[in-house]
């Protein structure tokens, strides 16, 4: 297998190491036992016990070892998993999300029993000379992450959080995103993004996960936030042009009438022409 593109080894008997703070060139997953605090981005969080860790090539971090360290690492290209469509699943690539810590506590004896297995067979076959022994490994990485979020969503691990200030920016990235778009000035151009699907592809991150966020931050769903901003539009839109109200809906992205019709009277109680024909 070719060492550029992906490489496997043991940690043994590390101590008090420090690597530098910085972007890495290889993406990294690792299964640390041991006291360590992890260095990420803006923020720092101490660890003990047994850990994966996600550590992609766009994001800063380092990982301070505070007691003797064991366990496994792999680092691999982007490359390595791309050729196979790897990237191309939303999902799977959610582990590395930017905007998160990527550290996942290993609790149960039976998920540190299989996790150790997999990179046991990762080391493996990274040494065989199966002709696809490549393949074998991104299908073991992928069982990884799976096992990670199979973690993160049973509620079994503490340390996979978002931090506040995270949260923050990420909502502060959808509003402003949001409000670019407007003022309307002309019905012949629709606007660019209304779905959270939409949204969350811009700012590269999950819907759910976007949706998470903002709630927790607003107390509002996404979905709720974009229809009162349409609104919003759309009244100074009824009040100050002659647009149609199909012109109108058309341009705040609705493909049906009915469709802008039902939001603008579920949030303001009337529809669009009485509105207009009331102020």
């Amino acid at each position: 297998m070719d060492a550029n593109d992906f490489k496997a080894f043991k940690i043994e008997n590390l101590d008090t190491y420090t690597p530098s703070f910085g972007r890495k060139d290889l993406y990294r997953i690792c299964l640390v036992y041991g006291k360590s605090t992890v260095h990420f981005r803006d923020k720092s969080m101490t660890i003990s016990g047994t850990y994966l860790f996600f550590g992609n090539i766009n994001t800063p971090y380092s990982w301070e070892t505070e007691s003797e360290q064991s366990g496994y690492s792999c680092l691999f290209t982007e490359n390595f998993l791309k050729v196979a469509g790897y990237f191309d699943n939303t999902e799977l690539l959610s582990i590395f999300n930017i905007e998160k810590v990527p550290v996942y506590e290993v609790i149960g004896d039976n998920e540190k029993a299989n996790i150790k297995f997999i990179f046991e067979r990762i080391l493996e076959e990274s040494n065989g000379q199966y002709p696809k022994r490549k393949d074998l490994v991104r299908n073991f990485i992928s069982i990884l992450i799976h096992e990670a979020l199979k973690l993160n969503r049973n509620g079994d691990n503490p340390a996979a959080f978002t931090s506040k200030k995270a949260s923050e920016r990420i909502s502060s990235k959808f509003l402003n995103l949001l409000n670019e778009q407007f003022p309307i000035e002309d019905k012949n151009c629709i606007l660019p993004f209304k779905t959270v699907a939409e949204f969350a592809r811009q700012l590269n991150v999950h819907p759910n996960y976007l949706n998470r966020l903002v709630k927790r931050e607003t107390g509002k769903t996404i979905l709720k936030i974009i229809n009162e901003r349409i609104v919003t539009e759309s009244k100074i839109l009824l009040l100050h042009t002659d647009w149609t109200i199909t012109e109108i809906a058309c341009t705040l992205g609705f493909e049906y009438t009915s469709y802008f019709d039902n939001v603008f009277k579920k949030t303001t109680g009337l529809s669009p022409k009485l509105f207009r024909k009331t102020n």
